[in-house]
């Protein structure tokens, strides 16, 4: 790439990342204007805000050449889908579907209402993929590459922290709440990790984890009845277990090229 094109790219850039910062302000601004906000328009400030400010993470993986991972594609192996059916499994089984099944619950929204929900879902996945997937584990990866364990790391320490930004839940729910969220999220954070590196798209980590927050939310959110019955808990925690080791045994078994694939070139290490 020519200077002037460098020059020309680098100006583009820093305009995108004004905009979708004035954007994400102003739709700050917006809600803290409005006296008494309904849930209709909490929901739709909750999702403008991390649309918008998935367009800051997008900029900010563009400005430090992680844009690889965009490429809907991802590296091309069929193989990859099948590797990663048990993340899919994971993420619908976070539907209560024996309390469902055996009418402990049921859902009584319309459609448009459910339709709406998956909406969000679907900017939270966004925005969390992309800022927790695309930014903080590909910069973390950046210089680590060479070997399992630093892969290894890379995955642990930006889990960590994505399972640590949940801490600010604790202003509005249970501490207790917030510690299991925390873990779980550290976890489903790990479970996408390792769907980046199976199929070299941010978008597989963006379809997994919308899929797993609509499944484990839509029922508490727009239904009613008994989530977790004991046969709720126990093929959930079997399925988990079952996960956990292909898990640990796919990452083991996974090509070392996995990681490096991940960037273009002139960025691996």
């Amino acid at each position: 790439m020519s200077d002037k094109l460098k020059k020309r790219r680098e100006i583009i850039l820093r305009v995108l990342l004004v905009l979708s910062i004035l954007a994400v302000v102003a739709v700050e601004i917006w809600y803290r204007l409005i006296d008494s906000p309904t849930e209709l328009t909490t929901d739709i400030y909750n999702s403008l805000s991390r649309l918008f400010g998935t367009a800051v993470a997008l900029v900010f993986m563009l400005e430090f050449s992680l844009g690889k991972i965009l490429h809907p594609l991802g590296n091309k192996r069929a193989s990859a889908i099948l590797y990663i059916l048990p993340a899919f499994a994971i993420a619908i089984n976070n539907f209560p579907w024996v309390s469902f099944l055996s009418g402990d619950c049921s859902m009584s929204a319309s459609a448009p209402d459910i339709l709406f929900y998956a909406f969000m879902c679907l900017c939270v996945g966004l925005f969390e993929e992309i800022a927790f997937r695309g930014c903080v584990l590909m910069l973390l990866l950046k210089k680590r590459t060479h070997s399992k364990l630093a892969v290894f790391m890379a995955i642990f320490w930006s889990s960590v922290v994505f399972g640590a930004v949940h801490l600010v839940n604790l202003f509005t729910s249970s501490p207790v709440a917030v510690l299991l969220q925390i873990g779980y999220s550290a976890l489903i954070g790990g479970l996408c990790s390792l769907v980046l590196l199976e199929t070299g798209s941010v978008w597989a980590c963006v379809l997994v984890h919308a899929v797993y927050n609509f499944s484990g939310g839509v029922v508490p959110r727009l239904g009613e009845g008994t989530i977790w019955t004991a046969p709720e808990v126990a093929l959930t925690a079997v399925l988990a277990v079952i996960v956990i080791i292909y898990c640990v045994w796919r990452f083991v078994t996974m090509p070392q090229e996995s990681a490096k694939n991940l960037f273009f070139e002139k960025e691996k290490v």
